[in-house]
Parts: structure tokens; C-alpha cells; sequence
């Protein structure tokens, strides 16, 4: 029988990469934007001392936390060097936490930055230390 497929096709090469937790691009994926909203409890966390100062577009990561006593839809909002923000609106979850327990992966990324009386659209130094993040937006979209 020489008429036998190679062992390793493409899709065992997906497979594998995808094991080994190697990220790799999706070729058909789009992003379906849902909604933009803003970031709930975010004076409870060390905002002032992230590791790398928060910009416009910076990518944030969603986690489920059926756990939380006061909300069992929440969901956290955390940085990529997994500092805490804090939660998606809690009127915003119900729809978002049964897709991400559907599997379905949602992505988020800031929109804006407010620091005291001023909405930043851009990057800002922590220079200034009297003046403080006060609000966070986010955009959050489905990715197919």
C-alpha cells in the first residue's frame, strides 16, 4: 500500500501547535463588535501602579467568575500582565457570560482613559502623580 497519507498532515501540525499552547493566527477570524462600555470597581484596584502604563487599544483579557458572590454572571477584566481592573458592568453580563461559557471567545481592548477631568484618546506618561485614572472604557467584540 503506497497509496498511505503522510503522517503528519496540516491538520495534525494545527493540532499540535495548539497542544503545546503555541498561538497561532486564525486564518478566517473577524472580530463582531457587541458593545463598549465602561470598567466597573475600578477605584478597589492598584490602577495607579500598573506594571505598564495602560494605552488606547491596549488588548485586556475576559474571565469568567462564576464564583463571585455578589454577581454569578461576572466577569473580570484583567491586563495582559494580569493586573486586575475590574468587572464588566454587571447589567452588561448576562449575554457576554453565556457566550463565554458557550466557549465563544470574546476579546476587549481600551477605548478611552479618563484621568481626572480629562478623556485621553491617546497614550499618557504617569507623570503626574496627583492625577488619577478615574475611568477606563472598553470595546468588546466576539471573535469568529
Amino acid at each position: 500500500m503506497t497509496d498511505l497519507l503522510p503522517m503528519t498532515t496540516l491538520t495534525q501540525q494545527l493540532m499540535q501547535r495548539t497542544l503545546q499552547k503555541t498561538a497561532i493566527a486564525l486564518p478566517f477570524a473577524q472580530d463582531i463588535f457587541l458593545l463598549e462600555t465602561h470598567v466597573a470597581g475600578l477605584h478597589y484596584y492598584d490602577i495607579k501602579n500598573l506594571h505598564e502604563a495602560l494605552k488606547i487599544t491596549d488588548v485586556l483579557q475576559l474571565c469568567r467568575e462564576p464564583s463571585n458572590s455578589h454577581d454569578e454572571l461576572a466577569i473580570e477584566i484583567f491586563t495582559l500582565s494580569r493586573q486586575k481592573l475590574g468587572y464588566v458592568p454587571k447589567f452588561r453580563n448576562p449575554v457576554l457570560a453565556r457566550l463565554m461559557d458557550a466557549g465563544k471567545l470574546l476579546v476587549a481592548e481600551v477605548a478611552s482613559i479618563q484621568f481626572g477631568n480629562d478623556r485621553m484618546s491617546g497614550y499618557r506618561q504617569e507623570d503626574d502623580s496627583n492625577t488619577a485614572i478615574v475611568d477606563v472604557r472598553l470595546k468588546i467584540a466576539l471573535r469568529e
